[in-house]
């Protein structure tokens, strides 16, 4: 399936010298200073004869005199017939040189190049293989800046070699728009006070309000306490009534107090639910010991009396697992829960977990893992699932600050990624409440808030994402760039045949893109919707320019270039000031499917920290197998590579700092990497010939 090394061979039989119009039929060399006129250039452009004890081909190079970063050039060539050539510059570097990033029509190829040596050299270049049909085509020098050691911008290109290595790719490129709600909230009013009746000032936290299916009547429950806030001394859940969720609400007497005779030193956010004549309240029973909280039911005939259930513990959890929310889902129930991915501590995530009968729950599973790592607290609180015209909502807080509600959409209620954010509300602990004549409300409260407030909830049609899918006989790719920047998913059909696309990346843990970690582990700093997209005549090579990470003034230019059965990738970064703390990571990410996995040329299952860049890595699953190769010397460094198979999670780190450092600006290389597909479990062959291939030139 994969290209042998015809790449290297062709490189081998060089033909004649070509000025401005290439008419070779076979290897196309095309003089830098052949180029010179027609240019369009920023800066001063000539021919250059031979100086500085250099000898350019053909005696002269064209010389780019630019004088700032910004500058650019932009070259017409013409290449005589339509095939995929491998693409070879020769440039010059000296002391005045800048760093440069070219462009085939519009579309970056290769690396940044780094132009400042100490004395005047030719360097060749491999800018990759670059699909090109028969006709005009513009080739763009661009200075982007320049390394502390050089004195200026200036750039040289000597030769531009074109090698060909096969015919055209089939390759067909679709934009999409994906059409959802965007989440919103009006005004909220203040509908209920806990204080009244009381000496001091109280709370309501995390709640929930359920209509009697048989009175109509509205009842709310919630954590309530005296003010100030002291969550591990939380013993009684408060009730209330009205006839709407608007109000007016009547306190009723404490609807549950915790018992330590049942495992119960504190109570925490009680959900309600009514199933065949009986509601169903289910609570987090808080114990001395974080790892193990017990999540509890109490049910009820008539919500004033409730009665424990004899299957409590229904399974415990941890860090403070807590703020249970049960739907109804194809033919079962799911519990959705916070908790972190280890007992004592880990990634804060928004865990669920299944059930018939709503006592006995199968084993965790995860919904959504967010990027931040701790113990209480976190950003992923009271989780609340809903759906609407097809799309179901995550609601969780508090990312940000205390009232400060993140709003997740996906097709389906068990997996959500953190870069489907779909809206934001002031609140905490919002709960979606819907009256009969659908009215829908969204809640607030939380300590020192005074008690519980309600708003209107919004779901505005809008388009929510766009981006471009990608087709080729043996590949499909849905790149997304807006509002995130990330290859949503990667199918592989190791046939070639087109007709047997098999999922192998996906975005159900972080998504396939670059990021950045600042100030810890993990994607801190993702990558937004980029400023600039550019897609090459025949479609097969997309670049995503100026990609914002996070807040920080760094970003990322990703290059995307497709044929039949490979796809290459190239990486760099620009870095304009100080970051806010010190960078842990940066890195690219590959999100495998769960069931992947995940390795490199030295071991094929990994789930570690390695140290360097492998020669390859691999993911791969029962029904597909996906190789990437690694460029040697393609990225600015090469710290670490991460490996975790619970998620099939890779990234390949140029920067990995346990307590992070900073970040000089400047523009960095990024790496330069081959994927391919398997017809066959010999992994070690493939991987070698990727290398092999990605290394030519």
């Amino acid at each position: 399936m994969v290209r042998t090394l015809c790449a290297a061979l062709v490189a081998l039989l060089a033909a004649g010298l070509l000025t401005g119009t290439a008419t070779a039929e076979h290897d196309v060399r095309i003089e830098g200073e052949s180029l010179v006129a027609g240019a369009q250039a920023t800066a001063p452009i000539q021919s250059q004869a031979n100086c500085c004890g250099v000898q350019w081909s053909s005696s002269h190079q064209l010389w780019f005199r630019a004088g700032r970063a910004g500058d650019r050039a932009t070259l017409t060539l013409t290449v005589p017939e339509s095939a995929e050539y491998d693409v070879i510059a020769t440039m010059t570097g000296a002391p005045d040189y800048g760093i440069l990033r070219l462009s085939l029509d519009g579309v970056p190829v290769g690396q940044p190049f780094d132009g400042y040596r100490t004395s005047v050299t030719k360097v060749q270049v491999a800018l990759g293989w670059v699909p090109l049909s028969a006709g005009t085509h513009e080739l763009t020098i661009e200075v982007v800046g320049r390394s502390g050691r050089s004195t200026g911008y200036f750039a040289g290109l000597d030769l531009l070699s074109l090698n060909p290595i096969g015919g055209m790719p089939d390759v067909r490129i679709e934009p999409y728009a994906t059409t959802g709600a965007s989440v919103s909230a009006g005004g909220f009013t203040w509908v209920y006070d806990p204080s009244i009746g009381e000496q001091k000032q109280w709370y309501y936290n995390d709640h929930t309000m359920i209509r009697d299916v048989t009175t109509g009547t509205w009842h709310l429950f919630g954590i309530t306490h005296p003010e100030p806030a002291d969550p591990l001394d939380e013993k009684q859940f408060g009730h209330a009534t009205a006839p709407s969720p608007r109000g007016p609400w009547t306190k009723r007497p404490f609807a549950l107090t915790a018992d330590p005779a049942a495992g119960e030193s504190h109570i925490w956010a009680p959900h309600v639910i009514h199933h065949d004549g009986r509601y169903y309240m289910f609570y987090a029973a808080g114990t001395p010991e974080h790892s193990s909280y017990r999540m509890h039911l109490a049910t009820s005939t008539d919500l004033n009396t409730w009665t424990r259930s004899p299957a409590n513990p229904l399974f415990t959890d941890g860090y403070d697992a807590r703020d249970p929310m049960v739907v109804r889902h194809d033919g079962q129930w799911a519990m959705f829960y916070t908790a972190t991915s280890g007992p004592f501590g880990g990634n804060h995530q928004v865990a669920y977990r299944t059930s018939t009968d709503l006592e006995r729950w199968t084993s965790k599973r995860i919904a959504f893992e967010h990027p931040k790592f701790g113990t209480y607290g976190g950003p992923t609180e009271s989780p609340f699932v809903f759906e609407r015209d097809g799309w179901w909502y995550l609601t969780i807080c508090c990312d940000s600050g205390y009232e400060d509600t993140r709003v997740y959409r996906s097709r389906t209620p068990l997996r959500f990624s953190i870069n489907d954010l779909a809206g934001r509300i002031p609140s905490h602990a919002a709960e979606i409440v819907t009256e009969p004549n659908g009215s829908t409300w969204v809640t607030g409260a939380g300590w020192g808030k005074g008690g519980v407030y309600l708003a209107p909830l919004r779901l505005d049609g809008t388009v929510v994402a766009r981006g471009h899918h990608i087709t080729t006989p043996y590949l499909r790719a849905d790149v997304r760039h807006w509002p995130t920047t990330e290859v949503r998913s990667l199918a592989a059909d190791e046939s070639g045949t087109g007709q047997d696309h098999r999922d192998i990346l996906d975005a159900s843990a972080r998504s396939t893109a670059p990021y950045l970690a600042v100030g810890g582990w993990g994607p801190t700093d993702r990558a937004r919707a980029a400023a600039r997209i550019v897609i090459s005549p025949n479609g097969s090579r997309i670049g995503l320019l100026g990609i914002p990470m996070g807040n920080e003034p760094v970003t990322a230019d990703w290059t995307l270039e497709f044929t039949d059965d490979r796809l290459d990738t190239s990486l760099s970064w620009r870095v304009t000031g100080a970051t806010t703390t010190g960078v842990w990571e940066t890195a690219l990410g590959l999100d495998s499917v769960d069931t992947a996995m995940v390795g490199n040329n030295v071991r094929l299952d990994l789930d570690s920290d390695q140290p360097g860049y492998p020669r390859w890595l691999v993911t791969r699953t029962s029904d597909v197998t996906l190789v990437a190769a690694y460029r040697d010397g393609s990225s600015w460094s090469t710290d670490n590579q991460w490996y975790q198979r619970r998620h099939g999670l890779i990234s390949m780190q140029s920067l990995w700092d346990a307590g992070g450092r900073s970040w000089p600006a400047g523009v960095y290389p990024g790496g330069r990497w081959r994927f391919g597909v398997s017809e066959s479990n010999d992994l070690e062959n493939l991987g070698d010939v990727l290398h092999a291939e990605v290394n030519s030139g």
